[in-house]
């Protein structure tokens, strides 16, 4: 399975069974890039873009996400894509190494035959493509490891030839890349999980494609716990172990070759919300073995499942925290993060919400009686279209401001005064439009502000509405998350089992608005919340998630 970015390889709809397993190729005259286990196991990922991020930004967040950076960062290429561009030039400063994967494939999608590979003279167009590799490889000047081809055997693979043309064409490749002098590489041979799983008679038998131990120093497995995430295909809930066994008992008859996990992942189980970070704490544990000792590294797939698979390390707030448990383990090469002071005396309590879901011009809600001065009061407004203007109540500061093709989101805060309790708060529009307006009230000390705060938009159609991660910088915060979407079939949310639900509301005909406010009703610790995603009972194509963290002071 692979990330795609411009003319990288897209990613792969399916794999049989659990899991895909890909293959660490090494060169033979290489330096040492990964030590074992006396500097601790490598970790990394490939991390897919999300709405609106650059590859860089990408990686960013996702080891905000892990808690740490990551050692290794996995790249997909096709034979024409450029390279380095900026995202690869940014990594080699960066003390990341990079994984990188390169298809016998076009941009345009045309195949570059094995045979072609085989066949190709010195000075012919496809024996120079090499030459360029080897030398853009070599010019990189830092350590990297290289992929000739990653799972040859799949059925994406399937146009470019057959094993013997494979393993003739890798041992080319190999052999001009040394010939070059590109000392800073070693190639890294990638299967399938499923090749190791398969009889010795199938076409992809892993071993049938092994390139020979003279042009591989490192072999990698690309593992997928797949459960019952594609559509029509199901599969029992698979340990990573009894996935990759396969893999790492062939991996022993070649025992000077570094073994690599270059792509893993698990999907949730639907009625077991923590049974995602279990499987991960057993991943965990499984390295540390003797018998498992031969892996040296291993990079998580980061990115968008096909049909319902949730391949994200943060698919839920419990699934967020195993994976960042892991990753800051020092066996890993992780640095635990030191323990959280201990929270203040005084915490943060939730007061009372109020909520008008309703067609109107001038949207109105009224302040609860219970409400004191030195509360904070959160506003949330969100409408089923984007009138012209849109006017916020006197004495309100802004926080977030969301604008989608046909709807749009404000939030405001405010510190209650002692005429607040019980008075009418309105935001008024241009234009009549279908919308909801939310008060909440939270106590803490007096005039406590918000910390950090974050806003995602969805426009892409989906019952799973997703509300941003953030990373609170004092222990004691407090986390509100709020989900509005514009349906005419929505009329509620399931929410994360880490959050408290404080209201929800729903407006009625084509286009309403249905919102919910949540919070943890409690203190979080000062790492990465992940992210929080509500399911509609459903679908819909705007949809907003404001995620706030309220400090104590």
């Amino acid at each position: 399975m692979t990330s795609g970015r411009g003319n990288r390889v897209s990613v792969k709809r399916f794999v049989r069974l659990a899991a895909t397993l890909a293959c660490a190729l090494a060169l033979a005259a290489a330096p040492q890039l990964a030590s074992g286990s006396p500097d601790g196991m490598k970790f990394g990922a490939v991390s897919q873009p999300r709405a609106g991020e650059s590859y860089q930004s990408a990686l960013l967040r996702a080891e905000a996400t892990a808690g740490r950076t990551y050692d290794m960062v996995r790249e997909f290429l096709v034979w024409d894509s450029p390279f380095p561009d900026s995202f690869h030039t940014w990594l080699q400063g960066s003390g990341r190494t990079m994984i990188l994967s390169v298809k016998s494939r076009r941009g345009n999608g045309q195949t570059v035959t094995w045979q072609s590979i085989v066949d190709a003279q010195p000075g012919s167009a496809l024996h120079n493509d090499m030459v360029r590799w080897a030398d853009r490889i070599r010019t990189y000047g830092v350590p990297i490891y290289f992929t000739f081809n990653h799972e040859p055997e799949s059925k994406a693979s399937a146009t470019m030839g057959e094993a013997p043309q494979f393993i003739a064409a890798w041992r080319k490749f190999h052999d001009i890349v040394v010939a070059r002098g590109a000392t800073n590489v070693k190639f890294m041979w990638i299967m399938t999980d499923y090749a190791f799983m398969v009889g010795s008679t199938a076409r992809n038998y892993g071993p049938k494609w092994y390139p020979g131990d003279a042009y591989v120093d490192a072999m990698g497995i690309d593992a997928y716990n797949w459960f019952t995430c594609r559509d029509g295909i199901n599969t029992p809930w698979w340990s990573l172990e009894q996935i990759i066994r396969p893999f790492r008992d062939f991996g022993a008859l070649h025992p000077t070759k570094e073994l690599w996990l270059t792509e893993w992942a698990s999907t949730e189980d639907p009625a077991n919300p923590s049974r995602k970070a279990q499987w991960f704490a057993a991943a965990q544990a499984l390295f540390k073995r003797s018998d498992y000792a031969q892996f040296v590294g291993i990079t998580y797939f980061d990115a968008r499942g096909p049909d319902s698979c949730q391949w994200y390390p943060d698919s839920s707030a419990t699934s967020a925290g195993g994976f960042r448990t892991m990753a800051t383990d020092p066996f890993y090469r992780g640095v635990a993060p030191p323990p959280p002071p201990p929270p203040d005396t005084t915490e943060i309590s939730f007061v009372a919400s109020a909520s008008n879901n309703a067609n109107l011009t001038n949207h109105s809600v009224q302040v609860p009686g219970t409400v004191q001065a030195g509360d904070t009061l959160l506003l949330y407004f969100t409408a089923n279209s984007r009138p012209a203007s849109t006017t916020a109540p006197t004495g309100w500061t802004p926080v977030h401001s969301a604008d989608l093709p046909a709807a749009l989101s404000r939030v405001w805060v405010r510190t209650a005064t002692a005429g607040d309790a019980g008075s009418t708060v309105t935001v008024s529009s241009s234009s009549l439009t279908k919308g909801d307006l939310t008060v909440a009230a939270y106590r803490g000390p007096p005039g406590t502000p918000i910390d950090v705060s974050a806003v995602n938009t969805q426009s892409t159609t989906t019952t799973q509405y997703v509300a941003p991660s953030v990373t609170p910088t004092r222990a004691g915060d407090w986390v509100v998350v709020y989900w509005a979407d514009k349906s005419s079939t929505n009329t509620g949310h399931t929410l994360p089992g880490t959050l408290t639900r404080r209201r929800t509301t729903t407006g009625s005909g084509g286009g309403h608005i249905t919102a919910t406010l949540a919070d943890t009703n409690g203190a979080v610790p000062v790492a990465p919340t992940g992210t929080y995603v509500a399911t509609g009972s459903g679908a819909s194509s705007s949809a907003i998630g404001h995620t706030i963290a309220l400090r104590i002071p």
